[in-house]
């Protein structure tokens, strides 16, 4: 195959990027079988995206349906030939067309696609006029899918459409209920023209690993000879390093090596090491002239997957990894594209937040080069799904499996040589989705999940654990206690959090779904309403659901609401709208907080969780934990905290009072103190205690809160002979200059703490690059503090506030920021919210 334009430089080669003066039309499904046919028509031709869709062209609105399956859809473009020296060879490239398409270069066929997933190429050298014209039919899957084929084995209520399980695209904007019914159709992937004047790139294989303390390197790349000429060496850069490279010449030329590198740098996941990247080059001499291929930056690391007696533990580098972080979605549905700009600044987020991995599941598209280049950058490992979900795929159809392994290899063949790549997976539930329907376990699968993938993975990407499906493993695949599980016991199932422990998880490939209610700005996009009604259609229409059910993820997380707070929710939004969506922001957060305690405690089997999902697609409280602005949700800053690598967690062990569990998961030791505060509601300290801590690099402890007070306490109120003594009891980790790293809070009575008039001083104070800082400080206990200021990320938010601490939070101006710094601090337990101002130039004001 040949590489994608995106994944190698080459020297003089040139890039020519059809992205302007794009139209589309529609007609009917069949009515033109070619572009000489369009001129009969009547056609309305519109300005078109590209790359993009056909929905990011006519409205480029995630909350407009687009019914783009139901037609055909034709592109054109025209263009000036490349300007190109004698000999020079023009690929006409395709990097991925949605979904069943047909192209034409000036009126002759050119390329033709029904997988959106595999890009295509075609040598247009003799084709190509000084002025040219590029024509791309999108012909109408429904009426392909009206076709009659072989019916499933089983039907899943994940799609409308049975039918879709013949063609290789996308289920996004294809199931009801979990995203917005916007069809991905048109060329969503770039389209160029490559000039080739010396070689033609076909294959490079870059394996980067490390044995013993040596980095080895493995490299193969195939070259076609465009011009006669012929390679006469061959070497390789990496870092400062040179090596030589063989040249073997038969109807290709190959350049290969297989290298031991001494004193590479290790590339580790943020949480443990620094991910550290070597750039890595390629050069060929072709009579006199050296020509460098760029292959991009290469992290060499050991990876290796502890499976014994049912766990999931990746190791790296030698080193357990506890994984966590979130299932990925595309940042624009309508689109399936990102900016650069703000695809950095949602993987940064994620890493500032202490996520480690992120998944692509099996219902979304595979990312561009762009994400799993920033993912390597920084130190975000990847469990990548190939595209099948719940549904029956006919492997047995010659055609079908031909298209699959064309698109496992365009795949494998593109993200072999990233660092951040942890595991391949067949698909999502597509194993559960039919034992969950009482089939046989004969028929949970098929050998595509079985035989093809794995095979392909292990010849082109070797050494990556591969899963034919997920959840997978157990006596049925949905059991959690062994391998892989879909953790939804604590969410959907209306678990107790003590099922968390119970369920024995080993590893979570996705868990605890919740319907997150986004910040007042983001929900008043939605109705107008900053605390919209739950009844109203349009709230409504946003909440997640499974297909077919009678409740949704608003349900569920009204059930915990009743659980955590003891209000009743019906009750509560009939009398106090405001009060309910404060409260309902919040609960999701608390729960994923003290499961993550659970899974990271170091008795705990658990070897990573993923939690459903990163973003929303549309404003509203849906899976994401980020909303469809890019605003982090309350259970974002929730989340920050349950993932640091270095911190404290506090766990309920009823009779046997609270465990505190402190994590390092640093190279170096940790040498800290632990205290631990038990408050009484006035906010006094009834109980005290500190203790010094070495925890060992990459290691964690545990300490009972009642034997560092010496005495007993009833710090968990499990024994019940009275009022609980305390509200709540505070943790913190402090490093030797007395600095808090991470502080946990446990409410022995529930969080429904009475609301309170409170002296809280809240200051801001201006410092370097347009930066705020504000310091908060209260005579009480502040549940939830949550501060809101437009124009301004925050670097924490919806913490706990211990009474007679102060807590600093730093804000980053965003863009066109005009320096003025308005916020108001809300607290759950807080009379009265608190405004803080700044005009451009004043000094600190406070209230």
């Amino acid at each position: 195959m040949t590489i994608p334009a995106s994944v190698a430089r080459i020297d003089g080669r040139r890039l020519v990027a059809l992205d302007a003066g794009w139209e589309l039309a529609r007609t009917p499904p069949g009515a033109c079988a070619t572009p000489d046919a369009l001129a009969a028509l009547p056609l309305e031709w519109h300005p078109a995206r590209v790359p993009g869709t056909v929905g990011a062209s006519l409205h480029g609105d995630r909350d407009r349906p687009g019914a783009y399956d139901a037609d055909d859809w034709w592109y054109r473009v025209r263009f000036p030939a490349p300007e190109r020296r004698a000999g020079t060879r023009v690929s006409l490239r395709f990097e991925g067309l949605a979904t069943i398409a047909e192209a034409w270069l000036n009126g002759a066929p050119v390329a033709s696609s029904r997988n959106m997933f595999v890009p295509c190429a075609a040598d247009v050298t003799d084709l190509l006029a000084p002025e040219n014209e590029l024509a791309i039919r999108f012909s109408s899957l429904d009426a392909e899918m009206a076709k009659k084929r072989p019916r499933p084995r089983w039907r899943t209520a994940l799609v409308a459409r049975q039918g879709l399980r013949w063609f290789r695209t996308t289920l996004l904007g294809r199931m009801p209920g979990w995203t917005p019914p916007i069809a991905p159709v048109g060329p969503w992937r770039a389209v160029t023209l490559e000039c080739v004047e010396r070689f033609e790139l076909l294959s490079l294989r870059l394996h980067a690993g490390v044995e013993g303390d040596t980095g080895r390197l493995r490299v193969d790349a195939a070259l076609r000879m465009v011009d006669g000429g012929r390679v006469e060496e061959a070497r390789l850069r990496v870092g400062g390093s040179v090596f030589s490279l063989a040249v073997d010449e038969s109807s290709r030329t190959r350049v290969h090596g297989d290298l031991g590198i001494p004193d590479v740098p290790a590339w580790w996941p943020h949480t443990h090491g620094a991910p550290r990247l070597v750039e890595c080059r390629i050069e060929v001499r072709i009579g006199r002239d050296w020509i460098g291929i760029d292959a991009g930056r290469v992290g060499f690391r050991r990876l290796v997957l502890d499976q014994a007696d049912g766990r999931v533990r990746f190791r790296v580098n030698g080193v357990p990894i506890f994984c966590r972080g979130a299932c990925w979605t595309p940042l624009d549905i309508v689109s399936l594209a990102a900016e650069p700009a703000a695809l950095r600044s949602a993987l940064e987020r994620l890493r500032d937040a202490g996520a480690n991995m992120l998944r692509i599941p099996g219902n979304t598209v595979y990312e561009d080069e762009a994400f799993y280049a920033l993912c390597d950058e920084l130190g975000i490992l990847v469990w990548q799904d190939f595209m099948f979900a719940n549904m029956d795929y006919p492997a047995k159809d010659v055609a079908f499996r031909a298209g699959v392994e064309a698109e496992a290899r365009a795949l494998l063949e593109r993200l072999h040589r990233h660092p951040c790549i942890a595991a391949y997976c067949g698909g999502s539930e597509v194993a559960q989705q039919a034992a969950m329907l009482g089939l046989p376990a004969a028929q949970w699968s098929n050998d595509l999940f079985t035989d093809l993938l794995p095979t392909l993975c292990a010849e082109i990407h070797p050494g990556i654990p591969y899963f034919p499906s997920t959840p997978w493993g157990g006596a049925l695949p949905f059991h959690p206690d062994t391998a892989i599980a879909h953790y939804y016991g604590v969410g959907a199932y209306l678990r107790p959090l003590t099922d968390a422990r119970l369920a024995r998880v080993k590893f979570a490939a996705e868990c605890l779904a919740f319907s997150h209610v986004p910040d007042a700005a983001t929900s008043a996009l939605v109705t107008g309403s900053p605390a919209p009604p739950p009844h109203d259609p349009r709230w409504k229409a946003r909440q997640p659901r499974d297909p077919g059910a009678g409740w949704d993820f608003e349900d569920v997380r009204d059930h915990y609401l009743r659980e955590l707070f003891g209000h009743d929710p019906v009750q509560l939004r009939s009398r106090d709208l405001a009060r309910y969506h404060a409260l309902s922001r919040v609960v999701p957060g608390e729960l994923m907080r003290r499961v993550y305690a659970e899974w990271r405690s170091p008795g705990s089997g658990c070897g990573g969780a993923l939690a459903w999902l990163h973003r929303d697609f549309l404003p509203g409280a849906g899976w994401g934990i980020v909303d469809a602005t890019g605003r982090p949700k309350a259970s974002y800053w929730y989340l920050r905290r349950a993932w640091a690598p270095r911190s404290v967690h506090v766990t309920d062990e009823g009779l046997n009072g609270l465990a505190i569990h402190v994590v390092n998961e640093a190279a170096e030791a940790l040498a800290a103190t632990v205290e631990v505060e038990m408050l009484r509601a006035d906010g006094v300290p009834v109980d005290r205690a500190r203790h010094g801590v070495l925890v060992p690099g990459r290691g964690a402890l545990t300490l009972n809160a009642e034997a560092m007070v010496g005495y007993f306490a009833d710090s968990a109120a499990a024994y019940r002979f009275g009022p609980a003594r305390h509200e709540a009891i505070v943790v913190r980790l402090q490093d030797v200059e007395g600095r808090t790293i991470s502080e946990d809070f446990h409410f022995p009575e529930g969080l429904d703490l009475p609301v309170r008039a409170a002296q809280v001083r809240a200051e801001a104070r201006r410092d370097g690059d347009g930066r705020v800082t504000v310091t908060l400080a209260s005579d009480v206990l502040l549940q939830s503090a949550a501060i809101a200021c437009e124009g301004y990320f925050p670097d924490d938010n919806y913490f706990h506030v211990a009474p007679g601490c102060e807590k600093r939070v730093s804000f980053v101006p965003a863009p066109g920021c005009d320096g003025r710094f308005e916020a108001i601090v809300e607290a759950l337990n807080l009379a009265a919210p608190v405004a803080v101002r700044l005009g451009r130039d004043a000094g600190d004001r406070a209230a």
